[in-house]
């Protein structure tokens, strides 16, 4: 009984090649097809990336904003330590304390871009499972989310505690 199965496990490769060959003689002329379609993929692929790029610099903005404003805080060196620590709440509340006298969307993604130029590691999912779970600390608006009076008063209460 042993021996049917070997058996059948030694021609199966066979049979496996030879489909292989056949399939590769029929891709050689496929490939002067694709040679001729190939310049107009690689000009839509020179427009993609042209679209994600014209994207990313408002994202870049708002994080460079952001930067700027927390250079220009009075407590700078306190909203730095505060988001150290692990609170997820504060450090997705943060940024958000900073623009909210600006005019600038303040995403989970910005947040996250945010504090790894700080040097803390802050995945933009948990900014905004954070705002998620805790209601009433940011609502959303056209420019994504905005701190409330309950938001402020978090993070001063939390700045009064470091200094």
């Amino acid at each position: 009984m042993e021996l049917v199965p070997s058996a059948l496990r030694k021609r199966a490769p066979k049979a496996k090649k030879a489909p292989a060959k056949k399939a590769a003689a029929k891709k050689a002329p496929a490939k002067k097809a694709a040679a001729k379609k190939a310049p107009a993929k690689k000009a839509a692929a020179k427009k993609a990336p042209a679209r994600k790029s014209a994207a990313q610099p408002a994202s870049e903005d708002a994080v460079s904003v952001l930067e700027t404003a927390l250079r220009g805080h009075a407590r700078q060196k306190d909203l730095v330590s505060a988001g150290k620590e692990k609170d997820q709440l504060l450090r997705s509340l943060i940024p958000l304390y900073l623009a909210r006298s600006l005019d600038v969307e303040i995403t989970s993604g910005t947040t996250s871009r945010f504090w790894s130029g700080l040097g803390v590691t802050y995945a933009a999912p948990n900014a905004a499972k954070a705002l998620r779970l805790h209601a009433g600390y940011a609502q959303d608006t056209k420019k994504g989310k905005a701190i409330t009076a309950k938001g402020v008063r978090y993070v001063e209460d939390a700045l009064s505690g470091q200094g």
